[in-house]
C-alpha cells in the first residue's frame, strides 16, 4: 500500500512488515514511549522486548494466528527509511488504528495525521467506522485523534476506544 504524500510532506509510503523489520518495530515502540516518558518505574526492557518480538513475529507471520487475521503491520518510510510503525486492524464494520508510533526526529511533523487522515478516507469510503484505541496513559495521542475529530466510545480503564465522526 503506497499513500501519496500531502504537500509539503515529504515522501511517506506504508510497507507491510516482514521478519526482517521485527527488531526495527521493536525499537521503534521503545523508543517512542520513552521519549513520551511513558515506561513504568519497575519497566523490565528484556521481557518486554521478549514479549512484544513474539507478538509481532505472530502479527507478520505468513500465516497469522485467526485473532490476528484482520491485523496488518506495516514500516512507515519516510523518503526511503524506515520511521515508524503502523497496525491497522480492517474488519466488516470498521478501519481500526490498532497502534502508530514514530520515531522522535519525526513526530509534530504532520506524518502521523496525515496516515490517520488516510485511514479515515479508507472507512468513509468503504462504509465502515474509523476507530482508534489509544491506551489511557498517552493524553498527547488521545488529543491527535480528538482534534481529528474522533470521539471516545468506550474504555476499560487501560485503554480507550475512539471514532471518528
Amino acid at each position: 500500500m503506497t499513500i501519496d504524500p500531502v504537500t509539503p510532506m515529504p515522501s511517506v509510503h506504508l510497507r507491510p512488515a516482514g521478519e526482517g523489520d521485527i527488531a526495527f518495530l521493536t525499537d521503534v515502540v521503545l523508543v517512542a514511549t520513552s521519549a513520551q516518558n511513558r515506561l513504568p518505574g519497575d519497566f523490565d526492557e528484556h521481557e518486554w522486548r521478549a514479549g512484544f518480538t513474539a507478538w509481532t513475529t505472530a502479527q507478520v507471520a505468513e500465516t497469522p494466528p485467526p485473532e490476528l487475521r484482520h491485523s496488518t503491520t506495516y514500516v512507515v518510510e519516510i523518503e526511503g527509511e524506515r520511521a515508524g510503525r503502523l497496525r491497522v486492524v480492517r474488519t466488516p464494520d470498521a478501519v481500526e488504528i490498532a497502534g502508530i508510533q514514530l520515531l522522535p526526529a519525526h513526530q509534530d511533523h504532520g506524518i502521523g495525521t496525515h496516515l490517520i487522515e488516510q485511514l479515515v478516507v479508507e472507512a468513509h469510503d468503504t462504509g465502515r467506522w474509523a476507530r482508534a484505541t489509544v491506551e489511557d496513559d498517552n493524553p498527547r495521542a488521545r488529543a491527535l485523534y480528538e482534534r481529528l475529530g474522533f470521539v471516545a466510545v468506550d474504555g476499560n480503564g487501560a485503554e480507550t476506544v475512539l471514532e471518528a465522526r
